[in-house]
Protein backbone atom coordinates (compact mmCIF):
# COMPACT_ATOMS: atom_id res chain seq x y z
CA UNK A 1 0.00 0.00 0.00
CA UNK A 2 1.31 3.43 -0.93
CA UNK A 3 1.27 5.63 2.18
CA UNK A 4 0.74 9.36 1.55
CA UNK A 5 2.85 11.98 3.30
CA UNK A 6 0.88 14.99 4.52
CA UNK A 7 2.53 18.24 5.57
CA UNK A 8 0.46 18.58 8.74
CA UNK A 9 -2.97 18.14 10.38
CA UNK A 10 -3.60 21.45 12.11
CA UNK A 11 -7.04 22.60 10.92
CA UNK A 12 -10.57 21.23 10.79
CA UNK A 13 -10.48 21.30 6.99
CA UNK A 14 -7.32 19.18 6.93
CA UNK A 15 -8.78 16.61 9.31
CA UNK A 16 -12.01 16.36 7.31
CA UNK A 17 -10.08 15.98 4.05
CA UNK A 18 -7.97 13.27 5.69
CA UNK A 19 -11.10 11.44 6.92
CA UNK A 20 -12.50 11.37 3.37
CA UNK A 21 -9.49 9.51 1.99
CA UNK A 22 -10.02 5.94 0.85
CA UNK A 23 -7.45 4.83 3.43
CA UNK A 24 -7.25 7.14 6.45
CA UNK A 25 -3.64 6.20 7.04
CA UNK A 26 -0.81 8.67 6.42
CA UNK A 27 2.60 9.91 7.44
CA UNK A 28 2.62 13.48 8.77
CA UNK A 29 5.76 15.57 8.27
CA UNK A 30 5.18 18.00 11.15
CA UNK A 31 4.97 16.75 13.81
CA UNK A 32 6.69 13.63 12.54
CA UNK A 33 4.22 10.78 13.05
CA UNK A 34 2.01 8.14 11.47
CA UNK A 35 -1.77 8.58 11.82
CA UNK A 36 -4.27 5.74 11.40
CA UNK A 37 -8.03 6.38 11.75
CA UNK A 38 -9.51 3.33 10.02
CA UNK A 39 -11.51 2.11 13.02
CA UNK A 40 -13.32 3.84 15.87
CA UNK A 41 -9.86 4.40 17.38
CA UNK A 42 -7.31 6.98 16.30
CA UNK A 43 -3.78 5.58 16.34
CA UNK A 44 -0.86 8.03 16.41
CA UNK A 45 2.72 6.77 16.18
CA UNK A 46 5.25 9.31 17.44
CA UNK A 47 8.25 9.09 15.10
CA UNK A 48 11.66 10.56 15.78
CA UNK A 49 13.34 12.43 12.93
CA UNK A 50 15.84 9.69 12.02
CA UNK A 51 13.81 6.63 13.06
CA UNK A 52 14.56 3.61 10.86
CA UNK A 53 13.03 0.82 13.01
CA UNK A 54 9.37 1.31 13.91
CA UNK A 55 9.64 -0.92 16.98
CA UNK A 56 11.41 1.95 18.75
CA UNK A 57 8.45 4.32 18.29
CA UNK A 58 5.75 5.08 20.85
CA UNK A 59 2.17 4.61 19.69
CA UNK A 60 -0.96 6.15 21.20
CA UNK A 61 -4.46 4.76 20.80
CA UNK A 62 -7.53 6.83 21.66
CA UNK A 63 -11.24 6.34 21.16
CA UNK A 64 -14.33 4.36 22.01
CA UNK A 65 -14.83 0.85 20.69
CA UNK A 66 -18.37 1.69 19.61
CA UNK A 67 -17.96 5.05 17.87
CA UNK A 68 -15.47 7.56 16.42
CA UNK A 69 -17.36 10.37 18.18
CA UNK A 70 -15.14 10.31 21.28
CA UNK A 71 -11.94 10.63 19.25
CA UNK A 72 -13.39 13.47 17.15
CA UNK A 73 -14.44 15.31 20.31
CA UNK A 74 -10.92 15.21 21.68
CA UNK A 75 -9.44 16.34 18.35
CA UNK A 76 -11.86 19.29 18.32
CA UNK A 77 -10.98 20.14 21.94
CA UNK A 78 -7.32 20.34 20.85
CA UNK A 79 -8.33 23.01 18.28
CA UNK A 80 -7.98 20.45 15.47
CA UNK A 81 -4.22 20.47 16.04
CA UNK A 82 -2.33 17.18 15.84
CA UNK A 83 0.63 18.94 17.43
CA UNK A 84 -1.47 19.85 20.52
CA UNK A 85 -2.98 16.38 20.62
CA UNK A 86 0.43 14.70 20.59
CA UNK A 87 1.76 17.12 23.23
CA UNK A 88 -1.24 16.24 25.41
CA UNK A 89 -0.47 12.53 25.10
CA UNK A 90 3.08 13.12 26.31
CA UNK A 91 1.82 14.89 29.45
CA UNK A 92 -0.41 12.02 30.53
CA UNK A 93 0.52 9.58 33.28
CA UNK A 94 0.08 6.14 31.73
CA UNK A 95 0.92 4.37 34.97
CA UNK A 96 -2.75 4.77 35.98
CA UNK A 97 -6.14 4.57 34.29
CA UNK A 98 -6.06 7.44 31.77
CA UNK A 99 -9.86 7.66 31.81
CA UNK A 100 -9.55 9.18 35.30
CA UNK A 101 -7.43 12.04 33.95
CA UNK A 102 -9.34 15.36 33.98
CA UNK A 103 -7.95 16.38 30.58
CA UNK A 104 -10.01 13.56 29.05
CA UNK A 105 -13.30 14.43 30.77
CA UNK A 106 -15.22 14.56 27.50
CA UNK A 107 -16.75 11.15 26.98
CA UNK A 108 -17.38 8.37 29.48
CA UNK A 109 -16.08 5.67 27.14
CA UNK A 110 -13.00 7.49 25.86
CA UNK A 111 -9.76 5.65 26.59
CA UNK A 112 -6.14 6.28 25.69
CA UNK A 113 -3.31 3.77 25.72
CA UNK A 114 0.42 4.09 25.16
CA UNK A 115 2.57 1.24 23.86
CA UNK A 116 5.53 0.52 21.61
CA UNK A 117 4.77 0.04 17.94
CA UNK A 118 5.30 -3.48 16.55
CA UNK A 119 5.85 -2.62 12.90
CA UNK A 120 9.57 -2.56 12.04
CA UNK A 121 8.81 -1.03 8.61
CA UNK A 122 7.56 2.27 10.08
CA UNK A 123 10.27 4.88 9.48
CA UNK A 124 10.52 8.64 9.70
CA UNK A 125 8.71 10.62 6.97
CA UNK A 126 11.91 12.64 6.63
CA UNK A 127 13.56 9.49 5.24
CA UNK A 128 10.86 9.14 2.60
CA UNK A 129 11.20 12.54 0.98
CA UNK A 130 11.85 12.64 -2.81
CA UNK A 131 15.51 12.38 -3.76
CA UNK A 132 16.17 15.21 -6.20
CA UNK A 133 19.20 16.07 -8.37
CA UNK A 134 21.81 18.33 -6.81
CA UNK A 135 22.37 21.48 -8.86
CA UNK A 136 25.45 22.88 -7.13
CA UNK A 137 28.12 21.31 -4.89
CA UNK A 138 27.66 22.02 -1.17
CA UNK A 139 30.48 23.28 1.03
CA UNK A 140 30.57 19.84 2.70
CA UNK A 141 29.16 16.59 1.33
CA UNK A 142 26.69 14.97 3.74
CA UNK A 143 24.82 11.66 3.67
CA UNK A 144 21.67 13.45 2.48
CA UNK A 145 23.61 14.80 -0.51
CA UNK A 146 25.08 11.38 -1.28
CA UNK A 147 21.60 9.80 -1.32
CA UNK A 148 20.51 12.37 -3.91
CA UNK A 149 23.61 11.79 -6.04
CA UNK A 150 23.22 8.01 -6.08
CA UNK A 151 19.46 8.08 -6.62
CA UNK A 152 19.74 10.49 -9.56
CA UNK A 153 22.86 8.79 -10.98
CA UNK A 154 24.93 11.94 -10.59
CA UNK A 155 28.25 10.15 -10.33
CA UNK A 156 31.11 8.84 -12.42
CA UNK A 157 34.12 6.56 -11.98
CA UNK A 158 32.37 4.42 -9.37
CA UNK A 159 34.80 2.09 -7.58
CA UNK A 160 33.82 -0.65 -5.13
CA UNK A 161 36.24 -0.92 -2.23
CA UNK A 162 34.69 -4.00 -0.59
CA UNK A 163 33.24 -7.31 -1.74
CA UNK A 164 30.47 -7.47 0.89
CA UNK A 165 27.44 -9.12 -0.79
CA UNK A 166 24.99 -6.91 1.14
CA UNK A 167 26.33 -3.90 -0.77
CA UNK A 168 26.63 -5.29 -4.27
CA UNK A 169 24.56 -2.62 -6.01
CA UNK A 170 23.73 1.08 -5.78
CA UNK A 171 20.12 0.15 -4.94
CA UNK A 172 21.28 -1.92 -1.97
CA UNK A 173 23.51 0.91 -0.74
CA UNK A 174 20.68 3.43 -1.07
CA UNK A 175 18.31 1.24 0.94
CA UNK A 176 20.84 0.97 3.75
CA UNK A 177 21.56 4.71 3.64
CA UNK A 178 17.85 5.47 4.02
CA UNK A 179 17.06 2.94 6.74
CA UNK A 180 20.32 2.83 8.70
CA UNK A 181 22.02 6.16 8.15
CA UNK A 182 23.60 6.03 11.61
CA UNK A 183 26.06 3.35 10.40
CA UNK A 184 27.42 5.39 7.48
CA UNK A 185 30.12 8.04 7.09
CA UNK A 186 31.13 10.33 4.22
CA UNK A 187 34.70 11.43 3.60
CA UNK A 188 36.71 12.88 0.73
CA UNK A 189 39.82 11.55 -1.03
CA UNK A 190 41.06 13.96 -3.67
CA UNK A 191 38.10 14.34 -6.08
CA UNK A 192 36.27 11.28 -4.77
CA UNK A 193 33.41 10.97 -2.30
CA UNK A 194 34.12 7.91 -0.13
CA UNK A 195 31.38 5.98 1.67
CA UNK A 196 32.07 3.76 4.65
CA UNK A 197 29.74 1.62 6.76
CA UNK A 198 30.67 0.50 10.27
CA UNK A 199 34.23 1.74 9.69
CA UNK A 200 34.62 -0.30 6.48
CA UNK A 201 35.25 1.57 3.22
CA UNK A 202 32.72 0.35 0.65
CA UNK A 203 32.80 2.57 -2.43
CA UNK A 204 34.00 5.84 -3.87
CA UNK A 205 32.91 7.94 -6.83
CA UNK A 206 33.21 11.38 -8.37
CA UNK A 207 30.12 13.63 -8.19
CA UNK A 208 28.82 14.54 -11.63
CA UNK A 209 26.70 17.65 -11.57
CA UNK A 210 24.95 19.14 -14.58
CA UNK A 211 26.99 21.96 -15.99
CA UNK A 212 25.17 25.25 -16.20
CA UNK A 213 25.14 26.86 -19.62
CA UNK A 214 27.52 29.80 -19.81
CA UNK A 215 26.23 33.06 -21.29
CA UNK A 216 27.28 33.74 -24.85
CA UNK A 217 30.19 36.16 -25.16
CA UNK A 218 29.14 39.68 -26.03
CA UNK A 219 30.03 40.89 -29.51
Amino acid sequence: MKIPILKNLETEQQWLAFSRQKNTYAYISSPSCLVDFQTSFLLVTDIKKDLSDGRQALKYSLGDRNSQRAAWQLIETCDWSLRKLLAGFKRLDFSSNVRDNSVLNLHSNLSIRQFFAKDKCVISPALLQPLLPIKAPPSHWRLADVKNLLSCEQFSDLQWLSQKPAFSSIKAVLLQLICHAENWRVSMHKDYIVLSCNDTFLLQFKPKLQQLALPAPSS
